[in-house]
Order: structure tokens, then C-alpha cells, then sequence
């Protein structure tokens, strides 16, 4: 045998190569379409239903607007109409429940007292409320 010719089942020797990346081709207009369309519409949809969902499993916070546009849709059925819905305090939190307090001047003279509170009744936010009205203090 020969020292110059190698024996048939050894491995050809390997060379050292350079690694690169691949190259994206620069003739692919519907990445970069993607990239400044896509993704923006990813990040809005992700936030809609984020908010969407938030409803489903935290009970309103007292100053919200949802819980403010219930309070006043209680107080227009029984025709009391404040001059505005504030100050609003929140009495309570849990999980379970969220107990508020609203004291708010009416037009004519006097307040409407509120005592509110949301609460979970199987999957659903539920209020429950007592109101009354207080008369104008003369000095």
C-alpha cells in the first residue's frame, strides 16, 4: 500500500469555512410590509382584547366610567339628576366585592347619597345600591 492514497472508508478532510448568515432577499417586499403593518395590528388587537377580558375578571373600580355610567343610569330612572358624579370614594375592596360611597349636589338644592357596591354573581358583576336624598341645609 501506498502512503499517498488515503484507504476507501476514511472521511475526505474538512476545511475550516467561514460561517455567515443567510441572507434574506432583498427582493421580498412582504416582510418589511409585515413588519411596519403587522405588527402594529398585533399590538392593537392585543390591547382590545386585553380590555375586553379585564370586564370579564376585575369588578369595576368605583371611579370607572363603567360603574359611573350605571350610577347614572340608577339615578336618571329615579329621576335624579346630580350636577355631578364626584367625589366618588371607594369604601372597600376584595376580589369578591367593591364597596362605594358618592355624595353629589342636585340642581335644585340638596345631594344624593349613594352607598353602591359591585359584586360577582357566578360569572357576571352585579350592583347593588341604596340611595337617598338629602335636603338642602339652610343656615
Amino acid at each position: 500500500m501506498s502512503s499517498e492514497n488515503p484507504p476507501p472508508n476514511s472521511p475526505a478532510p474538512r476545511r475550516a469555512s467561514r460561517w455567515s448568515a443567510p441572507q434574506g432577499s432583498p427582493n421580498n417586499p412582504y416582510r418589511l410590509v409585515f413588519r411596519l403593518v403587522g405588527i402594529p395590528i398585533i399590538a392593537v388587537a392585543a390591547v382590545l382584547l386585553y380590555r375586553g377580558l379585564h370586564a370579564r375578571f376585575f369588578l369595576p373600580e368605583c371611579d370607572s366610567d363603567t360603574a359611573k355610567q350605571t350610577l347614572a343610569q340608577v339615578l336618571k330612572e329615579l329621576k335624579l339628576e346630580p350636577v355631578r358624579y364626584a367625589p366618588i370614594k371607594t369604601v372597600s375592596t376584595s376580589k369578591t366585592e367593591v364597596v362605594c360611597n358618592a355624595v353629589m349636589p342636585l340642581p335644585g338644592g340638596g345631594n344624593v347619597v349613594a352607598d353602591y357596591s359591585f359584586y360577582w354573581q357566578g360569572s357576571k358583576a352585579n350592583m347593588r345600591y341604596s340611595i337617598h336624598r338629602e335636603p338642602a341645609q339652610n343656615s
